[in-house]
C-alpha cells in the first residue's frame, strides 16, 4: 500500500492542526472530539458557526439516550422491528461568542494571524491557540482548553481565555446553551430513510437563572427526557445579563479589556437525563444537575484539570503501548487508545457505539464490535471497564429473550445484532438479524474475561447464566443431518462477512456455535466445584434439564464444517466453492470499495469473495485447534478472496500472520490499520471514528506481535521484534498479576510489577515469577 501523506504533525502524544482550513472542519471534528463514556462532544469550535451538513456538524450526545421513528417497510414481514433507535445529538452548551467592541470574532473574517489546536492525549484535553486581527485592526490572542470529565461522568469543563495585543476596551463574551438541534441523518446514515429528520427533541424548560443557562427537554418518540445546563465564572469586574430567542438562550458578559491584560471564563457544562435518575424521575433532573454544576464551580477548573490528569496518567500507566523506531506508528496507536478508552460506556448501563461517542454513523449503535475488538484490550488492561461493557448485556438479557421469541426459539436468548436499548434495530435481517453469530461473540467475551481476570464470582452470577442462554439458541437452530453423515449443521445465518448472506453452515458461526455451547459446559463444571448450591440454584432457576445437557455435548461432538477437499481449507459456508470467481477488473475503479451502493444484492452475493476476515477470525481465536499448516494453507487461501472492505479486516489477517510466522505481511497490514482514521485513509473519518480497528490495532501488538493468549487456562506470550523496528512494550494484567512485556533488538523480558505471582508459558518454556520486580530474561 502506498503510504499517505499524514495529516497532522508526527508527536508522540499529541495531535496538533496547524492552520485553519474550511475543507478540513468536518475531518477535525472527529479528531478532536472528547468523551468520558456517557457524554460525547464533537471538536467543533467555540463559535458555534452555523456550518452547512457538508460542512461540519456540531454533536453533543449522552451515551444511551436515544430517538425513535416508526420504520417504513415496502414490504413488512413478521419479526421485523418496527421502532427505530438513534442517538440523539442534544443541545450544545459549548458555544462562546467573543465580540471586541462590534465586531465579532470569526475565522472566516478579518486576519488569522495563528490557528493551532492540540488533543493533548496524554491529560485527556483539547487546547486552542488562535491570534487574529478583526476588520478594523484590533488584535487579540484566544486560548481555550476544555474536557470530558473522567471525575464526574456529567460533566465538561471549559476555559476561556482572550488577551487583547493592541487595544482596550469593551469586550463581550456571549454564552449560548442552543436547543435548536438535530441529527444530519441524510448526511451521516445517508441509507436510513426513516429519520429523525428535523428537530427531535421538544423543549420544556429553558432560560436563565441568575448566571446559570439551563435546558430541559423530551424526545417526541421515544419519550426520554433529558437536562443541560451550563455555570460561569468571570474573573475581574462584569455586566451580565440574559437573553433568549426560540429555544437558544444565552448570557452576555461584557468587560473592559486592557492591553496586555487576559480576560478569563470559566464555563461547566452538565448533561443527565431520566435514564440515570431513580425511577426514570424527571423532577429529579434539575436538583441534580444543579447539584453537578454547583459541585464543579466550588472545585474550580484547575482542580478538576489534575483530577483529569490523575486519571489519565493511571489509563496509560496500565495500557500504554510503546514503540521505539516508528514515531508515526507510535502516534498512531495512542491516538487508536485513546478514542476507544474515552468512548466506551463505564456505567454498566450502557454499552459502546461503532463510533463511540464520536459522531452520529451507524445510528450510534452498539454491535459485536464490542465485544470481539474492544473488550479484549481492557481485559488486559482495566478488568473493571471490560466488566462494565459486559454488564450492559447481562442487563439487557430479557430483551434478548424475547427477541428468541420471535424467532421461534422457544428457550435461551438471542441478542441483536445492532442495538442500542436492548432490542433488535436492524431493518435489513440478512445482513443484521441473520448474524446469529453475535450471540457467541458476547458468550467469546465472558469466557475471555473470566480467564483474564479468574473473577469466578461474576461467572457465578452473571456471565454463566448468558452462557446457558445463548447456548440454549444454538441447540434449536441448527440439526442433525443424515446427508451431511449425522453432523450438526445450521442453514440461514450470516457470518461476520456481509457479502455472502443467508448462507448454510458458516464456518465461523458453526466453530463459534460449538465453542458456545462448550463454555456453557464448562461454566456449570467450574460453579458445580466451586460452589455446588450456586450451580443447583442457577439450573432450577433456568429448569435447565439433563437432556438438554446431553443434547449440547452431541453437538460438540458432530458440529459440522465445511471443507474442500481440493485446497484443503474451510471455506465460508457450504456454497462459497460454487460461487462465480470474483474479477475486479470488471468493476469501475470508484466502485469497488462501496458495492452496496453500487450493486444489487443478489449480485454480490452470488460472487466468491469475502469483504472481510470471517473464517479467519474464527481460526485466529481459536488457533490452538487447529495445525499451523492448516492455519496457512486457509490464510493463503482467503488472501486471494478477501477484498478488507471493512475496517474491521487487516487487523485480524495481521494477528493471524504473526501466528504463522508471516512476519513482515502482518507487518504491512498492522501499518495499514495503525493511522487508518488518523490520516482518514477511507475519507469518511468525519462521521466518526472506527471504534473496531483502533482498538484491533492494540490488539496486533499485544496478541500479534507480542503472541499473548490463553490456552486451556494458561497464558501464553510469544514475543517477536519487527525488523522496521528496535522495541517495543506493553503491559498486560492477567489474575491480578500485572506483567510489563518488553522486546528489543538483543533480549526479550517479562517483569512482574506486583506481588501476585504467575504462571506462564513463553518461548516454550515454562515460567514463574513470584515477586515484585521478578524478571525473565531471553538473550537473542
Amino acid at each position: 500500500m502506498e503510504e499517505k501523506k499524514k495529516i497532522y504533525p508526527v508527536e508522540p502524544w499529541d495531535i496538533t492542526e496547524t492552520e485553519f482550513k474550511m475543507e478540513h472542519v468536518y475531518r477535525n471534528e472527529t479528531t478532536f472530539a472528547l468523551s468520558n463514556g456517557y457524554i460525547g462532544t464533537r471538536g467543533t469550535f467555540e463559535e458555534g458557526y452555523d456550518f452547512s451538513e457538508e460542512e461540519g456538524l456540531e454533536g453533543n450526545f449522552i451515551n444511551g439516550f436515544y430517538e425513535s421513528e416508526k420504520i417504513r417497510y415496502g414490504e413488512w414481514n413478521y419479526g421485523f422491528p418496527e421502532t427505530s433507535q438513534t442517538l440523539l445529538n442534544l443541545p450544545n452548551g459549548k458555544t462562546i461568542k467573543l465580540f471586541l467592541g462590534e465586531e465579532a470574532f470569526d475565522l472566516r473574517q478579518g486576519t488569522l494571524i495563528k490557528s493551532r489546536r492540540v488533543l493533548h492525549m496524554k491529560e485527556g484535553t483539547l487546547e486552542r491557540e488562535a491570534e487574529w486581527m478583526s476588520p478594523s485592526g484590533k488584535r487579540v490572542c484566544i486560548h481555550t482548553r476544555r474536557f470530558a470529565s473522567f471525575a464526574c461522568k456529567n460533566l465538561l469543563a471549559m476555559e476561556y481565555k482572550v488577551t487583547p495585543l493592541n487595544f482596550s476596551g469593551t469586550i463581550r463574551l456571549i454564552s449560548v446553551l442552543d436547543g435548536e438541534v438535530e441529527n444530519h441523518t441524510r448526511k451521516t446514515n445517508p441509507l436510513v430513510d426513516y429519520g429523525p429528520f428535523g428537530r427531535h427533541l421538544v423543549a420544556e424548560k429553558i432560560g436563565a437563572e441568575g448566571e446559570t443557562l439551563y435546558y430541559e427537554g423530551t424526545t417526541k418518540n421515544s419519550g426520554l427526557t433529558m437536562a443541560c445546563a451550563s455555570a460561569h465564572q468571570l474573573c475581574g469586574e462584569y455586566r451580565v445579563k440574559p437573553g433568549k430567542k426560540g429555544d437558544i438562550v444565552w448570557l452576555e458578559f461584557e468587560t473592559e479589556g486592557k492591553v496586555g491584560e487576559t480576560v478569563v471564563l470559566y464555563k461547566w457544562i452538565a448533561y443527565t437525563s431520566v435514564l440515570d435518575m431513580e425511577g426514570n424521575s424527571r423532577e429529579a433532573l434539575s436538583p441534580f444537575i444543579h447539584m453537578v454544576l454547583q459541585k464543579a464551580k466550588a472545585e474550580g477548573f484547575k482542580q478538576l484539570l489534575d483530577e483529569q490528569r490523575v486519571y489519565m496518567e493511571a489509563f496509560w500507566e496500565k495500557a500504554d503501548v510503546q514503540i521505539q523506531g516508528d514515531e508515526t506508528l507510535q502516534q498512531g496507536i495512542r491516538f487508536n487508545l485513546f478514542h476507544v478508552m474515552q468512548a466506551l460506556g463505564r456505567d454498566g448501563r450502557t454499552g459502546m457505539g461503532a463510533k463511540g461517542l464520536s459522531g452520529e454513523g451507524y445510528e450510534g449503535h452498539y454491535f459485536w464490535d464490542t465485544e470481539m475488538y474492544v473488550l479484549p484490550v481492557f481485559a488486559y488492561t482495566d478488568s473493571a471497564l471490560a466488566k462494565a461493557l459486559l454488564d450492559y448485556r447481562y442487563d439487557t438479557l430479557n430483551e434478548a429473550r424475547q427477541r428468541a421469541r420471535v424467532l421461534g426459539h422457544e428457550k435461551g436468548a438471542l441478542y441483536p445484532w445492532r442495538t442500542i436499548n436492548g432490542k433488535e434495530a436492524s431493518t435489513y435481517f440478512p445482513l443484521g438479524t441473520a448474524q446469529y453469530h453475535i450471540n457467541a461473540d458476547i458468550a467469546y467475551a465472558l469466557k475471555l474475561y473470566v480467564d483474564v481476570s479468574g473473577d469466578y464470582d461474576y461467572l457465578e452470577k452473571r456471565a454463566a447464566e448468558v452462557l446457558i442462554e445463548t447456548a440454549r439458541v444454538w441447540a434449536d437452530v441448527g440439526c442433525f443431518v443424515p446427508s451431511k453423515g449425522g453432523r450438526y449443521c445450521i442453514c440461514a445465518v450470516t457470518g461476520p462477512d456481509e457479502y455472502n448472506a443467508i448462507v448454510d453452515n458458516n464456518f465461523y458461526t458453526n466453530l463459534m456455535a460449538r465453542e458456545n455451547i462448550k463454555d456453557a459446559l464448562w461454566a456449570l463444571k467450574v460453579i458445580e466445584k466451586r460452589n455446588p448450591s450456586a450451580e443447583a440454584e442457577l439450573i432450577g432457576r433456568l429448569q435447565l434439564t439433563a437432556e438438554e445437557i446431553q443434547y449440547w455435548e452431541k453437538i460438540v461432538e458432530k458440529m459440522y464444517f465445511p471443507y474442500d477437499e481440493e485446497r484443503q481449507v474451510y471455506p465460508l459456508d457450504d456454497g462459497f466453492m460454487m460461487r462465480k470467481p470474483w474479477d475486479e477488473s470488471k468493476i469501475p475503479e470508484e466502485k469497488r470499495h462501496l458495492l452496496y451502493e453500487n450493486y444489487h444484492p443478489l449480485f454480490i452475493y452470488r460472487q466468491r469473495m469475502s469483504k472481510q476476515a470471517d473464517a479467519i477470525l474464527g481460526l485466529l481465536l481459536h488457533s490452538d485447534l487447529f495445525s499451523k499448516e492448516e492455519l496457512k494453507r486457509n490464510y493463503d487461501f482467503y488472501q486471494e478472496v478477501t477484498l478488507h472492505h471493512s475496517s474491521l479486516s487487516t487487523c485480524i489477517f495481521g494477528m493471524l500472520a504473526c501466528r504463522i510466522g508471516y512476519r513482515e505481511e502482518a507487518y504491512r497490514y498492522f501499518a495499514k490499520s495503525a493511522r487508518m482514521d488518523l490520516d482518514d485513509y477511507h475519507d469518511n473519518f468525519y462521521a466518526g471514528i472506527h471504534a473496531a480497528n483502533m482498538a484491533g490495532t492494540w490488539q496486533a501488538i499485544v496478541f500479534g506481535f507480542g503472541g499473548v493468549r490463553i490456552c486451556e487456562g494458561t497464558l501464553y506470550i510469544e514475543p517477536f521484534l519487527p525488523k522496521e523496528w528496535k522495541g517495543y512494550s506493553f503491559r498486560i494484567i492477567y489474575r491480578g498479576s500485572r506483567l510489563q512485556i518488553a522486546v528489543c533488538e538483543d533480549e526479550s523480558k517479562v517483569i512482574l510489577e506486583n506481588n501476585v505471582p504467575v504462571c506462564f508459558m513463553i518461548l516454550g518454556k515454562k515460567v514463574k515469577l513470584n515477586g515484585k520486580g521478578d524478571i525473565w530474561i531471553e538473550k537473542v
